[in-house]
């Protein structure tokens, strides 16, 4: 627990450390309009100073800025080592907390704020997101409101974070993955179909779909690996060693044309480099290095991919027979026609029910005449009470009800069911809707760096999620938008 508090004391003085750099060393710092920031380096005229240390300190006494500036991409990186702690103390910060609800300690349906805030703390993919909105204060207190403005709208290009969020959140739906699946199992089955076979498809098919865009092959083939391979729990060891090599190989692959991989596109225009060049020059030997090298994790982890494959022909052939012999709409008439049947034998629990309201009605007359006699001596219109009365305990009561027992309650009332399980069905997907998406897929890649294009796409598409939800699974923005 010591250590716990030594990390939480440890994270809270970095905002006021940050801060108190901000604050205290901007008194000194002299007002510029929105083109003059950032200063170029050549504004500095620091020829003068000896050494890295003496030029940094020159430039700190030029302008303050850069020395909050540093102090707050510190605590960014310290942050960053740091989330893992963040995570296991909100863990035990909301066991201690369940415990203290089980023993009546804490209201049964409150939560652990301490732990929310540590979670998302640890959430390592807010870090920078976290401290830049620190930065863009210290830019207001230095400056200005219109230089921080100025800064973000037009020295800051958001282009391709917005464009990550729309190809991923596209390529993680169920009908391109079904696609993905469909186009990678022909090819694990002409090796053999075995779990060795799928695992080499998914690790050079997959980042080989670079050559369209990175965070598209990165999901689609992720979220293969999470079904075809992380599901038969393997090892710590070859779990991390193949993500490793996802995201070896993913990278890798952006080589193949002169518009996927960023550090390639920054550089394929002054140079003249086309997608003809890019193959015949680095493609191929990129294609080379991921097959070495899923070849040389091939044989450092043979043994294991042997043991598992047992386990994977049983899922394999279990996923065969729901797929082929066992279709959900034939299962769910018969259960359907059952349930009938035994709707007209619920005796039983009718006199549950008829029992179960008695007792409400008794309790709603027990809390009206306690909450009256509490009313009344307020000066408080009595039907206008009783009113409030009956809407705030009906309220409570459905709630109740649809959580703990929503089979007495009429169908109407019955809160929406949610199946945990619905983005796993077998059911298939139309050609059209596969198609439809291959086309906002296809608009994005087209428009990547016009987000006045690609951003209302992905509104449309939205829209068609929803017309077409029967085929879809649950549209979660989350993952994309923390990557």
């Amino acid at each position: 627990m010591l250590r716990q508090w030594r990390v939480a004391i440890f994270f809270s003085l970095c905002l006021p450390v940050a801060f108190a750099a901000m604050s205290g060393l901007a008194l000194g710092a002299a007002p510029q309009s929105p083109a003059d920031f950032p200063p170029g380096l050549q504004t500095y005229a620091d020829s003068d100073a000896e050494g890295l240390a003496g030029r940094l300190a020159e430039r700190v006494r030029q302008q303050p800025f850069n020395l909050a500036a540093t102090l707050i991409f510190l605590c960014a990186i310290l942050h960053t080592f740091l989330a893992g702690k963040f995570l296991r103390i909100a863990h035990d910060w909301n066991e201690a907390h369940a415990q203290r609800k089980t023993r009546g300690e804490a209201p049964p349906h409150s939560v652990h704020h301490g732990a929310e805030l540590f979670h998302f703390l640890g959430e390592v993919e807010v870090v920078f997101g976290l401290w830049a909105v620190a930065l863009v204060a210290a830019i207001v207190i230095y400056f200005d409101w219109p230089t921080a403005v100025d800064y973000i709208s037009h020295k800051v290009n958001f282009t391709e974070a917005m464009f990550v969020v729309v190809i991923m959140t596209l390529a993680s739906t169920r009908p391109i993955l079904r696609l993905s699946e469909a186009v990678m199992e022909k090819i694990a089955d002409l090796l053999g179909g075995s779990l060795t076979a799928w695992w080499m498809t998914v690790l050079t098919l997959g980042p080989l779909g670079s050559l369209i865009t990175e965070p598209a092959a990165m999901t689609i083939s992720a979220l293969m690996l999470a079904r075809q391979f992380f599901a038969l729990q393997p090892s710590a060891k070859f779990k991390y060693a193949t993500i490793g090599l996802l995201f070896v190989n993913v990278s890798v692959g952006g080589t193949l044309t002169h518009f996927a991989a960023p550090p390639v596109l920054m550089v394929a225009a002054p140079w003249n480099w086309d997608s003809a060049f890019m193959l015949t020059h680095f493609g191929w030997k990129a294609i080379l290095g991921m097959l070495m090298a899923n070849g040389v994790y091939w044989i450092i982890f043979r043994g294991q991919l042997k043991q598992l494959q047992a386990r994977f022909a049983v899922r394999t052939l279990q996923h065969q027979i729901r797929a082929r012999y066992l279709r959900r709409e034939e299962v769910e008439a018969e259960l359907d026609r059952i349930m009938a049947d035994v709707d007209q034998e619920m005796g039983a629990l009718n006199a549950c029910n008829r029992n179960m309201q008695a007792a409400i009605e008794q309790t709603r007359h027990r809390l009206l005449a306690r909450y009256l006699e509490k009313v009344t001596a307020r000066d408080i219109d009595p039907n206008l009470a009783q009113q409030a009365f009956e809407q705030r305990f009906n309220e409570i009561k459905l709630r109740r009800l649809r959580q703990s027992m929503p089979f007495l309650l009429p169908p109407d009332q019955r809160a929406p069911f949610h199946d945990p399980d619905w983005d796993q069905r077998e059911d298939p997907v139309p050609a059209w809707v596969t198609l439809v998406h291959l086309l906002f897929m296809g608009w994005t890649l087209i428009n990547a760096h016009h987000p006045q294009l690609f951003v209302p796409g992905l509104l449309f598409f939205l829209g068609f999620a929803q017309v077409s939800a029967p085929y879809q699974n649950r549209i979660d923005l989350k993952g994309p938008l923390l990557v």
